[in-house]
């Protein structure tokens, strides 16, 4: 009987290296060769290339921080059963309160962002970690500097194409509206030296919520800017990564200034902005061009199309396929699609009875990638 010719390497790498990740991960047990080949940092940026290159969305996943963690995918059907859209997790060794227990340290849990399938924990807005949670790997930062006051933090982590690295960000503002600080403070790390820097912040009279969301080299955050008049405005902040630099963006001309249910989520590989527009419209606006400030309608919707439930919603993302991902309060997720006017649900089980939200891609890169 004859041999079947071996391919070169290079055929298989390019082969292997468009595959999505679940696959990847079960081809680790064909063979050492393979093993060694999908487990090399080199061919997880590969991977990570080309799964961007062809606009993956099936990749693009929701991590549940909760307990124990769940992670449930963003491309949802409405005939897929629970097993199918949610899948069971568990926290590396070094984030549970003890080696031998199932539960997350304890104390304030802190989303800081993600980037590249890693999402950026904070607890107790001191320990840093960074989880990729389809390989569940994890590592800790370096402890955060302590500031002279205590405040209100927000955090961003991405990728600085420029230097090949990764950044951590925290801007700390005044608990007391009395403080006569000019400024917000912001530490930045850099991945590679693990080191905590201070850099210039940005001025008073201007606020920013929530983890930072990472696209194309640059964080952006929705903030509160006061205008000359004292009004509070509504603005989109955006830091570079490459230049360390706070830039100020307005939402499209559209939307109404006197509504203040407003979040920002992505669509693919762009910003996008929902806006609940009061009581009586839901729509979002597609960030095509950062640089032109180019929005674009995706859709709007009766306001009483939606689906309701008596917690807070905040929409996560814009799907391939149509769909609106909704968090309401960290009790449910919600799948609802703008054209059908349809809705899946999904509440989570966990010990906790809430989570926290993460959009995250499936990849293989390692938080450990440029330990020695």
């Amino acid at each position: 009987m004859e041999t079947l010719p071996q391919l070169p390497q290079d055929i298989i790498v390019n082969i292997l290296s468009r595959l999505p990740v679940k696959s990847l991960l079960q081809f680790k047990c064909v063979s050492k060769p393979w093993r060694s080949l999908i487990s090399d940092p080199h061919f997880a940026k590969l991977q990570l290339t080309q799964s961007q290159r062809n606009g993956n969305f099936s990749s693009q996943r929701v991590l549940l921080i909760t307990e124990p963690p769940e992670s449930a995918a963003c491309e949802a059907s409405g005939d897929d059963d629970d097993s199918k859209l949610i899948l069971k997790l568990e926290y590396p060794t070094a984030m549970k309160r003890t080696p031998d227990s199932d539960e997350l340290m304890d104390g304030q849990v802190d989303l800081g962002g993600s980037c590249n399938g890693l999402v950026c924990l904070v607890f107790e807005n001191d320990r840093v970690f960074l989880l990729n949670p389809t390989i569940r790997e994890t590592k800790e930062l370096a402890k955060l500097n302590a500031f002279d006051r205590m405040g209100t933090f927000s955090y961003g982590f991405g990728f600085d194409f420029s230097t090949n690295d990764y950044k951590v960000v925290r801007a700390a503002r005044p608990s007391s509206e009395d403080d006569a600080s000019s400024e917000t403070e912001v530490e930045i790390l850099e991945l590679k030296s693990n080191i905590w820097r201070r850099i210039e912040g940005f001025k008073s009279g201007i606020e920013i919520e929530g983890p930072g969301i990472f696209l194309h080299g640059a964080l952006y955050w929705l903030g509160e800017k006061e205008s000359d008049g004292l009004e509070i405005v509504n603005v989109i902040v955006s830091f570079q990564l490459a230049e360390e630099k706070f830039q100020l963006m307005p939402l499209p001309d559209q939307i109404e200034e006197s509504n203040d249910s407003r979040v920002l989520g992505v669509s693919g590989d762009c910003l996008c902005l929902f806006n609940g527009c009061g009581e009586r419209y839901f729509e979002a606006w597609l960030l095509k061009d950062s640089n032109k400030s180019s929005w674009t309608r995706l859709f709007g919707v009766q306001r009483d199309l939606v689906p309701r439930h008596r917690y807070w919603e905040k929409a996560l993302c814009y799907t391939k396929s149509g769909k609106v991902v909704i968090d309401y309060g960290g009790r449910c997720l919600v799948w609802y699609d703008p054209k059908e006017k349809t809705s899946k649900t999904y509440t989570s089980r966990s010990n906790w009875g809430w989570f926290d939200p993460a959009i995250y891609n499936e990849s293989l890169i390692s938080p450990n990638c440029y330990d020695a």
